[in-house]
This record gives structure tokens, sequence and C-alpha cells, in this order.
């Protein structure tokens, strides 16, 4: 039987440091982008008339609001993250609060990613419903 050795990355404080900065910068972007997929939804759930596609535009817009609380929860948590980072580099040894913050920042990681993975499935789904619903106002103009 072979065991898995997992291995944890340790980042320089200067790549933690970028990382953060960049997951911001993304994150920033991400919720310029839901006020515009909000307007979306809500301009053509006017136009909706089959019960089965505003069930799906129901659905769209209790999920962008999840990734918007989701959103704001981690541009508050990296902000004070990155507030943190302090620790690495003020030449005091907290070895503790150190690995702390390495184990915070390793798990920061994951949850971005999947927060990055929830997000584009759920503009996905916006995007395919409006083009659904485009396209039934194409061929009903009426609508």
């Amino acid at each position: 039987m072979k065991t898995q050795h997992t291995t944890t990355q340790w980042y320089s404080a200067d790549r933690m440091h970028e990382m953060t900065k960049t997951w911001l910068s993304e994150l920033h972007f991400i919720k310029d982008e839901q006020l515009f997929l909000e307007d979306l939804i809500s301009d053509y759930s006017q136009k909706i008339s089959n019960d089965d596609i505003y069930i799906k535009a129901q659905n769209a817009a209790t999920a962008l609001q999840r990734t918007k609380r989701g959103n704001h929860k981690l541009i508050t948590d990296l902000t004070t993250h990155e507030n943190q980072l302090s620790i690495m580099v003020d030449g005091i040894d907290q070895l503790d609060k150190e690995q702390q913050y390495k184990t915070n920042h390793v798990e920061f990681t994951k949850t971005i990613s999947q927060f990055f993975y929830d997000y584009k499935a759920v503009k996905f789904e916006i995007f395919k419903l409006v083009k659904d619903l485009m396209k039934t106002d194409k061929q009903d103009p009426k609508l």
C-alpha cells in the first residue's frame, strides 16, 4: 500500500503579498461584474413568460446573491489577511503566528480557487439564461 504524503507549499512574504493583491483585484472586478449581472437578470426577467424560465431566473438570481455575499466576505477576510502580513516581515521571531499566517494563506488559496470555480458556474448559467431569453425576444418581438 502506498502512502500519500501531502506537502504544503510555503510561499515567501513577497509572493503571499502579490497573491493577495491579485486575489483582491479579481474580487473587486467580480464585485462590479456582479452588479452588471444583476441588471442583466433584472432587465430580461420582465420578458419571462415561461414558468420554467422564471424558476431558472430566480435560481440564478439567488445564486448570484450568494456569490455576492461570498465575495464581500472574501474581500473583508483577505484585506485583514493582507494587513497581518507584517507578522512575516517585522524581523521579530513569532514562529507560532508566522506558521498560522502561512497556514491561513494556504487555506485562502483553496477557498479562492473554489469561489472562482463556483462564480464562473453561476455566471455561465446567467449568460445561458439571458441568451435563451434573447432568442425568445427575437422570435416574438412583442415581448
